[in-house]
């Protein structure tokens, strides 16, 4: 089975590779919240009663968090449950998808039989979409929907407001819906100055994850933001009972209260980012990109991706050869941004690989 993200730890420990060091997956490196596990141990006894079908609390918790209504909150095991819950809502005919990005859209469109067209991402335009451009895209064809992520995984670009509404002005015209995936939108300085979510827009869904940011993946943890009663309304009947389990309901209550966590990763990745971009421009034979988030997208010139994921996990560093995704070749790769300590250690090992550091 091929293997379409990062994360994939488990395969190298089987083959007896212990204390790998993941820079294939954007994961938090605070960990998960101390508040949250306190709670939790606190908790084990409701295990013995099924979760709140329409998780009401949960729901409120995030419509504050968000300025919006609770009516316009859904939840899902993961982001990628709204996501199928979403396309299978809609049944769009004819997508546009900006590219390079994450797999699970194409799956799940798919899923449904969509016609899916892509819109390039320059590397030339530093992987940022021409506004014009793709304003003339969805002019001139009838698509049922637009889909992209903001900030994009993998290229770390992150689309201005102002670009937005272009965007979502050109679509209502012809009536086409937009998916948003704001997944590591938490990372982004003052993000909450700069979500689409502040658009209320009938026409245009966002998905969010807590994956990321609170560093809960293995707990499964997302949900919609939107403004369509219909479509809600035919992603509830889709959606099977209790998908989020009763310690995923308590993360999502408890942690978006957690000020002190939230601060301390914000003034994190508002740092280390800069200082990766730095440090991995200092290479002679890398040109990194710069990412308004927790991973960055280098380009390799000496040698190819996957050769460098091997010599890399050679050392116990998994990296993410980014050959895989659309408009991408072997000359890319996605490494996480993780603590000071653990950076110099990757960088460390990289240098060494790749020959030559300024």
């Amino acid at each position: 089975m091929k293997d379409l993200h990062g994360g994939n730890i488990y395969k190298f420990q089987r083959e007896g590779k212990n204390d790998i060091l993941d820079y294939s997956s954007n994961i938090n490196p605070l960990g998960v919240p101390q508040k949250f596990i306190n709670i939790a141990k606190e908790n084990f006894d409701k295990l013995v009663k099924y979760p709140d079908p329409y998780y009401i609390e949960l729901r409120k918790k995030i419509s504050e968090f968000n300025s919006v209504n609770m009516d316009n909150i859904i939840v899902g095991n993961g982001a990628t449950e709204i996501l199928f819950l979403y396309i299978r809502a809609l049944k769009p005919k004819k997508v546009l998808i900006l590219a390079p990005c994450f797999a699970e859209y194409e799956r799940a469109l798919k899923s449904v039989s969509a016609k899916i067209d892509y819109f390039e991402l320059k590397e030339s335009d530093y992987f940022y979409p021409n506004i014009i451009n793709l304003k003339k895209e969805i002019e001139n064809n009838n698509y049922d929907l637009l889909l992209l992520c903001n900030p994009n995984n993998p290229t770390g670009q992150f689309i201005k407001l102002e670009d937005i509404k272009e965007i979502v002005k050109t679509s209502e015209n012809k009536n086409t819906r937009i998916f948003i995936d704001e997944a590591f939108i938490e990372f982004i300085e003052n993000w909450k100055e700069k979500t689409v979510s502040l658009l209320k827009n009938k026409n245009v869904f966002i998905m969010r994850a807590f994956t990321k940011f609170f560093a809960i993946p293995g707990l499964r943890l997302g949900y919609g933001i939107g403004f369509n009663e219909d479509i809600l309304k035919k992603m509830w009947e889709e959606k099977e009972p209790w998908t989020v389990n009763t310690f995923a309901n308590l993360a999502g209550i408890v942690i978006l209260d957690d000020k002190e966590y939230i601060e301390k990763s914000e003034k994190w990745i508002l740092e280390e980012k800069k200082f990766m971009y730095k440090e991995l421009n200092e290479f002679q034979y890398i040109n990194a990109y710069k990412t308004e988030c927790n991973f960055i997208l280098i380009k390799i010139y000496n040698i190819s991706s996957a050769s460098l994921k091997d010599k890399m996990i050679e050392k116990n560093i998994l990296i993410r050869d980014a050959s895989n995704f659309k408009f991408l070749d072997y000359h890319f790769v996605r490494l996480a941004i993780k603590d000071r300590k653990s950076n110099l250690k990757m960088l460390e090992v990289l240098a060494d690989i790749m020959e030559y550091r300024g």
